[in-house]
């Protein structure tokens, strides 16, 4: 039951409203996936708050037209970390050679420093990495360690990426730093 709370209360980050107001909107019993596989509600109880990555929601007739008659009542999508680490490992292997030599698989990415655009990446920031796509793809450098140390004064990853790109249109309103 807690961790239903805590995506409701998550749900209701993304959309500045309270817990109320989002589970009102969604209707009595929305459609939930988790990593792209239609769940359950009782299987939101398996994963931890730290598991989750990014909470997207639909309602009303943008549900509908993703999901026909069963998203009359909403639909909620969760990936978890893993998920979107894997997803945008896959994308950076794809665009970058260095990447792909440096970091042979999702879960080996733990000594690297992200950096999107001029923003330093936490080892939370897995959802934002996962946004990027070709529509707002620029470009994938290296940094090394004292680069890293010198200009952001980061010294506890072996090296870094500088994604740039375009600010995401849905990214909270596109008015936030990426």
């Amino acid at each position: 039951m807690k961790y239903l709370l805590f995506t409701f209360f998550t749900l209701s980050i993304s959309f500045a409203q309270s817990p109320k107001q989002v589970i009102k909107k969604l209707g009595s019993d929305p459609v939930f996936f988790i990593d792209s596989v239609s769940v359950q509600r009782s299987d939101l109880e398996k994963y931890a708050p730290e598991d989750i990555s990014s909470v997207t929601v639909f309602k009303g007739k943008e549900a509908v037209e993703l999901l026909g008659e069963d998203g009359k009542d909403g639909a909620v999508y969760i990936e978890t970390t893993l998920f979107c680490k894997k997803r945008y490992w896959k994308y950076f292997t794809s665009k970058s050679s260095k990447y792909k030599e440096l970091v042979s698989s999702p879960e080996q990415d733990t000594n690297v420093q992200y950096i999107i655009n001029d923003r330093v990446l936490t080892d939370k920031s897995a959802g934002d990495l996962a946004t990027i796509d070709d529509k707002i793809f620029k470009s994938i450098q290296f940094i090394p360690k004292e680069e890293l140390i010198k200009k952001y004064n980061i010294q506890d990853k072996d090296y870094g990426f500088q994604i740039m790109s375009k600010i995401p249109k849905d990214l909270y309103n596109a008015k936030s730093k990426f």
